[in-house]
C-alpha cells in the first residue's frame, strides 16, 4: 500500500512539474503607443507633408517590429531603454514593398517602460543631413514651371488656382488631355547627375482620373531612352508617391545624366482626362 501511495505521489509531482514547464509564468509586457510621426522642413526644402505610414521600432538595438500607425506595441522590457523609430513608406506605392525611408532621420530617445502600462510617444523626423534635395523643388507657386512638354507631347502643364484642384498653397499643376490633345509627355527642364548605388527618390503629390506614368529618361549624348518606373492609379483624393529611382539609376550607370518624366495619355473610352500634381522633389543621398 505504501509503495502504491509513493508511486501516486511521484506521478502527481511529475504532472505538476510538467505543467509548470508547459505553462511558465508569462512575462508582463510594457506598451508604447504611436499615433503618427510629425515632419518638419526648412523653406528651401519645400512641403513638410509626408505620408510616413509605418514605424520601424528598435529597443536597445533589438528590432521589435514594423507597425502601421496608429499602433500600440507590446515590448517585453521594462525600465530605462533606448528606443529608435525609423519612419516607413510604401516604395512606389506598393503595399508589399514597405521600407524605411532613407532620406529622413530616425527618432531616438531614452524612455522608461513600466510593465502593463502604455507610454504615449510623439516621434518626429526631418530630412537627413545626407539627403540632397535637388533644385528646383516644384511647388507651382512661381509663374515659371520647371517641367516642359517634349516633342512627343501635344499639350503642356498649367497652373491651377481653383481651390478644389489645389493641394496646398495657392497653386498646383494641372495636366489635361482630350480628343484633340491626347498625349501629355512632360520632362524636367533640369538634368540630374545621379550616382549609381546611391539612394534616389522622386517625391510627388498627385490626384488623377486616369493612369499616369512616371520615370526617368536616361541621356547618353543625343540618345534619350525612356525608363518608366511607376504608374499612378486613379484617385479622387490627393496621395503622395515615393518613386524609387535607385534601381533604374544603377541599371543605367553608363549614361551622362537623367531627367524625370510624367506622361498622361487619354484612355480610349474617354473624351477627357485630368491629372493634378504638386510638390515634386528629386532627392538623393551623398
Amino acid at each position: 500500500m505504501k509503495k502504491i501511495l509513493y508511486v501516486i505521489i511521484i506521478i502527481i509531482s511529475c504532472f505538476i512539474s510538467s505543467c509548470e514547464i508547459i505553462n511558465p509564468e508569462e512575462e508582463i509586457p510594457s506598451f508604447v503607443s504611436i499615433d503618427s510621426i510629425t515632419f518638419t522642413t526648412t523653406p528651401e526644402q519645400g512641403t513638410d507633408r509626408q505620408q510616413l505610414l509605418d514605424a520601424w521600432i528598435f529597443v536597445d538595438g533589438e528590432k521589435i517590429g514594423t507597425f502601421e500607425m496608429p499602433c500600440t506595441v507590446p515590448i517585453l522590457k521594462n525600465g530605462n531603454v533606448n528606443i529608435e523609430i525609423l519612419p516607413g513608406i510604401k516604395l512606389n506605392g506598393i503595399s508589399n514593398t514597405r521600407a524605411t525611408y532613407q532620406m529622413v532621420k530616425p527618432w531616438k530617445k531614452s524612455i522608461n517602460l513600466i510593465k502593463d502600462s502604455v507610454l504615449v510617444l510623439k516621434p518626429s523626423s526631418e530630412y537627413s543631413e545626407a539627403a540632397i534635395i535637388e533644385n528646383p523643388v516644384e511647388s507651382f507657386e512661381d509663374a515659371g514651371i520647371s517641367i516642359s512638354a517634349t516633342s512627343f507631347s501635344d499639350t503642356s502643364i498649367l497652373r491651377t488656382s481653383v481651390p478644389e484642384e489645389v493641394f496646398e498653397g495657392n497653386f498646383s499643376g494641372m495636366i489635361v488631355v482630350d480628343k484633340q490633345r491626347s498625349t501629355a509627355d512632360l520632362k524636367s527642364n533640369s538634368s540630374y547627375d545621379l550616382p549609381s548605388g546611391i539612394p534616389a527618390f522622386l517625391e510627388i503629390h498627385f490626384k488623377t482620373d486616369a493612369p499616369v506614368s512616371i520615370g526617368l529618361t536616361a541621356n547618353k549624348g543625343a540618345t534619350i531612352t525612356y525608363k518608366p518606373i511607376v504608374r499612378l492609379n486613379e484617385t479622387t483624393s490627393w496621395k503622395k508617391m515615393y518613386v524609387n529611382l535607385t534601381p533604374t539609376v544603377s541599371d543605367n550607370h553608363n549614361v551622362d545624366n537623367f531627367n524625370y518624366f510624367i506622361r498622361l495619355k487619354l484612355p480610349k473610352d474617354r473624351t477627357e482626362a485630368r491629372c493634378f500634381i504638386d510638390n515634386i522633389k528629386l532627392i538623393r543621398g551623398k
